[in-house]
């Protein structure tokens, strides 16, 4: 018998030829929160970041938003993860907006990785598993199985 659920969410739009805006959400019974970044596609770098906590377990929650403030001026890039991991103010901040933080850059990776290896190809998937994988290797080098390069 399931007894909580919680739904995080993610959604890229273009804003322009060099930007696109990121939004990643939760729900759940005790949080309704959402981090959004602006990123120009260019050099990957936020420009812009803010967070939205619409309901929260605790009123002293409210307190963290400020943290995703932090993320302006990143460049999204391999290691991204590790280095922001303490700017969102570790027991003073929230991990809520940390994971969703790291679902909003991951996805706008993606979204950038898509540009670059040919939209149309990305979104569609023309070539086979294989030419893909050789194709976008360069980007996803040892993310994952897929793109697992031997040494």
């Amino acid at each position: 018998m399931e007894i909580y659920e919680r739904n995080i969410n993610a959604a890229v739009s273009r804003e322009g030829k060099d930007l696109i805006r990121t939004k990643a959400s939760l729900l759940d019974l005790n949080h309704n929160m959402r981090v959004e970044i602006l990123v120009r596609v260019s050099d990957r770098t936020i420009i812009d970041a803010r967070a939205e906590m619409t309901k929260t377990p605790f009123k002293i929650c409210d307190q963290t938003a400020h943290f995703v403030e932090n993320l302006i001026g990143l460049k999204i890039e391999r290691g991204i993860t590790r280095r922001i991991a303490g700017l969102f103010g570790r027991s003073e901040g929230c991990t809520h907006l940390f994971e969703l933080a790291v679902e909003a850059i991951r996805l706008s990776s993606n979204v950038i990785l898509g540009f670059e290896t040919g939209d149309v190809e990305w979104r569609e998937r023309k070539l086979s598993d294989e030419e893909f994988i050789e194709k976008a290797k360069g980007f996803l080098a040892n993310s994952c199985l897929p793109f697992k390069v031997d040494s």
